[in-house]
């Protein structure tokens, strides 16, 4: 088993891969503060818009202490979000297929095996953390068939073993 400086290690590595990907320009160690949110979910994991404002207030005072040029160091970016992934590992991990299946399974008091697509854009777009249109259309084009229904056994297998894990 990796020790935890061993997996420290991994999540820095994986958080400057990150960055690189969204270089202002290519060699200048620094990215646009608005390409932040693209670059941490980049890293993987999907945090909630509470904790993404968390390290965006964070990577905002290390700025402002620099240059504010509206742009973020890798230096800054690394400490923080390394920081954030390994404190919060426990909030970001990704529910398993037994417990999404009783989420959907809720929604299917027929037992169907299946929920309407427009059921689910419904339920995505008006509860908790709100999904914008775009980000529905794109979990649509994965989660739905062609007669507009989500078979949910197959989703959660998928949600649950996507290969995403910090």
């Amino acid at each position: 088993m990796a020790s935890a400086s061993d997996k420290h290690e991994k999540i820095r590595g994986r958080v400057r891969e990150s960055f690189i990907l969204f270089e202002h320009k290519e060699g200048s160690r620094l990215v646009d503060f608005k390409d932040v949110p693209t670059a941490i979910r980049s890293c993987g994991v999907n945090p909630t818009s509470v904790q993404l404002n968390l390290i965006l207030d964070q990577l905002a005072a290390l700025n402002a202490e620099s240059e504010a040029t509206g742009l973020v160091n890798m230096e800054n970016f690394e400490i923080v979000v390394s920081n954030f992934l390994i404190q919060q590992e426990a909030s970001l991990l990704r529910d398993d297929y037994h417990t999404l299946l009783r989420a959907f399974r809720a929604f299917d008091p027929e037992g169907r095996g299946f929920i309407e697509a427009e059921t689910l854009r419904t339920l995505l777009s008006g509860r908790g953390e709100p999904m914008t249109e775009e980000e529905l259309n794109r979990m649509m084009v994965v989660a739905g068939d062609e007669q507009g229904r989500v078979w949910y056994e197959d989703y959660a297998q998928r949600l649950a073993n996507d290969g995403r894990t910090i």
